[in-house]
């Protein structure tokens, strides 16, 4: 006997916020499998691309992961020689993380791939729709 998930829960706003985003990482993971990329791997690459430099803890702020979480990502990144981190001159405590040459390069790779998820993923919608879209989700964040 099959089980239907009961409107009370498809409805509501947390669990189509939730699956959607879900479709999202499995689309963007399916777009970028050859390229061996993580979602939080290519947000990092975004933040740093349109910041000259960041400090470490403001990238775990701004994506909003816990700084162990974030070391992981950035050791990751710099194996890849996509970032370089060095001690912070002003606070020997802090790390600054800049995005490399390859970096750049890397990005400029996974960027279509990753406008195909999310194009794939916003299909059902037009281009007003998907612009509305994006507009009210800018509102519900602080």
């Amino acid at each position: 006997m099959a089980h239907v998930l009961p409107d009370s829960i498809r409805c509501r706003l947390g669990y189509l916020l939730a699956k959607t985003h879900q479709r999202q990482l499995k689309l963007f993971e399916a777009h970028t499998h050859d390229l061996s990329v993580s979602g939080r791997q290519y947000a990092t690459l975004l933040a740093l691309e349109a910041n000259a430099e960041l400090r470490q803890s403001d990238l775990a702020e701004w994506l909003d992961l816990d700084r162990t979480t974030v070391t992981y990502l950035i050791d990751s990144l710099e194996e890849r020689a996509w970032i370089e981190r060095q001690r912070d001159p002003a606070d020997r405590r802090a790390h600054i993380v800049r995005l490399t040459d390859a970096g750049t390069v890397a990005l400029a790779d996974i960027r279509p791939a990753a406008q195909a998820a999310t194009q794939e993923l916003l299909t059902p919608l037009d281009d007003d729709e998907q612009a509305q879209l994006r507009a009210l989700l800018a509102r519900l964040l602080p």
